[in-house]
């Protein structure tokens, strides 16, 4: 077999479904078959034309799949073992990665943003980025990547034990964060989300409060929370939900700024109320070593992945979901892809 399906993104807002050659590991590489692959807002991005994109470009950055072929000395892996990646390859010389700040990289590339990625039925890897994932099911471990740049957020976030904290986003990745606080100290959270479907699963998995987002929002935290939140977060990368976000934080609390906003948005703050309340205000990209940190919360099902998952698209579908991730569908959570299926007749 020399040729492999795959979804390539050919020009700005133009997928195609294409029979392309299936790779081969090089020393220190590693050939994956993927499983499934989930669709993130990065995807969107890339077909936008944003994030580095650069074309003919095959997309998927959250990836699982089974061990085919080692290349050259690529030791600790064996044939059919279920592993996940992290996508972020770094040189190791540059000054952000001799300052641990790898995904920083002055020479950045990512699996499936820089070079050909998951929505494939094979990818290829280098070896000191495939992480076991032989004990979980792929439809847990497919999550590995996305709760690593959780994982990240919450290692620079440093959440005190007991404290409060207020997350805007009950989508896929909100619900995510939501748990990763919960795991790591915070005693009781409150959700605000657009959908209702979405803040009842929210409550399921941990929220204290869930509020349906209105014009009357902030009063209700104001009432419910006098005083601000220990931590004020959110997963929605709109300016008008980050804009609200100083005004509910407690004097010594820490703001996350987590969602992807508009490379051209602008938001006002008031540098008087930052000063005053003593805020920590901090940013969280991408993710840094931090798979294994994932890995442990869903091996102890700290954070429970099962219900997020609301579509498993075949491959040549893969635009229905990134367009259902663009309108954020309430009813969609979650789209994976599994690239051994497709539907219909398979363009080349």
């Amino acid at each position: 077999m020399t040729k492999m399906h795959a979804a390539v993104i050919t020009a700005k807002n133009t997928i195609e479904y294409q029979d392309v050659s299936k790779p081969q590991p090089g020393p220190g590489e590693v050939l994956i078959q993927v499983e499934l692959a989930g669709v993130c807002g990065t995807d969107a991005h890339l077909l936008g034309g944003h994030f580095h994109a650069r074309f003919p470009l095959i997309p998927g950055h959250e990836i699982v799949g089974r061990v085919v072929e080692l290349g050259k000395n690529v030791k600790g892996f064996f044939e059919g073992q279920r592993v996940v990646l992290d996508p972020d390859l770094n040189c190791g010389t540059c000054v952000m990665c001799q300052r641990g700040m790898r995904h920083q990289c002055l020479n950045y590339e990512a699996i499936g943003v820089t070079r050909a990625g998951g929505f494939a039925q094979y990818v290829l890897a280098p070896s000191n980025v495939v992480y076991d994932a032989n004990d979980l099911d792929p439809e847990v471990a497919v999550f590995a990547e996305p709760l690593g740049c959780v994982a990240w957020g919450i290692t620079r976030l440093k959440p005190e034990p007991g404290s409060t904290a207020l997350l805007y986003g009950a989508g896929g990745i909100g619900l995510l964060l939501m748990q990763a606080l919960l795991a790591s100290g915070v005693s009781e959270i409150t959700v605000v989300d657009t959908q209702p479907e979405r803040l009842t699963l929210a409550r399921r998995l941990g929220a204290r409060q869930a509020f349906v987002a209105s014009s009357s929002t902030d009063e209700q935290l104001r009432d419910l929370f006098p005083h601000g939140f220990d931590v004020v977060t959110e997963a929605t990368g709109a300016p008008k939900v980050q804009q609200h976000m100083v005004g509910h934080a407690t004097p010594g609390g820490k703001i996350l700024f987590f969602g992807v906003a508009p490379e051209d948005a602008i938001i006002e703050v008031s540098p008087y109320e930052m000063f005053r309340k003593d805020l920590t205000v901090l940013g969280s990209f991408s993710l840094n070593a931090t798979v294994p940190l994932a890995l442990r919360w869903l091996r102890s099902g700290r954070v429970q992945v099962e219900r997020l998952i609301t579509e498993t698209l075949p491959l040549n579908l893969l635009h229905q979901g990134i367009q259902q991730k663009i309108a954020a569908d309430p009813h969609h959570i979650k789209a994976v892809v599994d690239p051994s299926r497709t539907t219909g007749v398979w363009a080349t």
